[in-house]
């Protein structure tokens, strides 16, 4: 699969896995980039996504949860959804909803 570029939002393949990383602060039209991004990675099918918000560090807010939330409902139940935070606190947050970080690999 072609690696999908654009300054907020990238997306990369490796095998079954789609790594969608934001690349910088999360506003609306950036949601809307990686909304969009979700869809089309749903289209085709990963066995596996890794949503990439390190670059958000500590300014994870409700729109970051809406896009797991919305990650979440586009894949297939049988998609792996994990999601990546540099922020220990975000992790922990994270980890308590129940949302795997990446996993080995």
């Amino acid at each position: 699969m072609p690696d999908l570029p654009s300054p907020a939002v990238a997306v990369t393949w490796a095998g079954g896995t789609a790594t969608i990383a934001v690349r910088q602060g999360l506003d609306a039209a950036v949601a809307a980039q990686v909304r969009e991004q979700i869809i089309a990675v749903a289209g085709s099918g990963p066995q596996r996504v890794l949503l990439d918000l390190e670059a958000l560090g500590n300014r994870f807010d409700a729109e970051s949860l809406a896009l797991i939330a919305v990650a979440r409902h586009l894949l297939p139940p049988e998609c792996a959804l994990d999601t990546h935070s540099a922020s220990l606190a975000v992790r922990r947050i994270l980890g308590l909803a129940g949302q795997r970080g990446p996993g080995p690999g």
